[in-house]
């Protein structure tokens, strides 16, 4: 329900919805059915791309007639997140000194980031796993930027529209080990 709540003008098929929810394939599409037989969900048709060929497949996005829908909206946008929980998942891929969150974590859907990490030797591919698994949670992508402690000292110093954008706007300081952001 998160999915399609958080991504109202977006339809998705069967197995990207599967992925997105981080659920099995058969779980997906026992849930997108109930869904769509309570007037939740409305079929619409979603071009995939497979193999270097795009095709159409079944799909399905928010109905928008649905009378509940702003309730569970709702519900559901109010993202929360234990900090020291998300500051320990990040913190196991590398050096992190600074977590920054915004956007979504902030029910701000306009922002231009919704994390920021920075740190030093920072396995990539873990972080994106863990990043991956708090999307899940949440059920929206997340736009995130990941940096190096000098590189963020930079950046900083030099007002960095990136690094502005996130610092001159709400924002959360989940963690900040060395005082970077003052």
């Amino acid at each position: 329900m998160k999915l399609f709540l958080l991504n109202p003008e977006e339809a998705f098929g069967r197995r990207d919805a599967a992925e997105r929810a981080k659920v099995g394939k058969l779980q997906a599409q026992r849930e997108l059915r109930l869904l769509e037989r309570i007037g939740f969900l409305k079929p619409r048709s979603v071009t995939v791309e497979r193999k270097g060929r795009k095709s159409r497949v079944p799909g399905f996005a928010l109905n928008p007639e649905f009378p509940y829908a702003h309730a569970f909206r709702e519900l559901f946008l109010s993202v929360s997140v234990d900090r020291k929980a998300l500051a320990r998942r990040l913190s196991r891929h590398g050096k992190v000194q600074l977590v920054v969150t915004a956007g979504v974590f902030l029910d701000s859907l306009d922002s231009r980031i919704d994390l920021l990490v920075v740190g030093d030797d920072i396995q990539e591919r873990g972080l994106r796993g863990a990043v991956g698994a708090l999307e899940a949670e949440i059920g929206r992508q997340l736009r995130y930027a990941v940096l190096s402690t000098a590189d963020f000292r930079y950046r900083l110093g030099m007002c960095d529209r990136l690094v502005r954008d996130i610092l001159d706007f709400p924002h959360d300081v989940v963690l900040d080990r060395q005082g970077l952001v003052a």
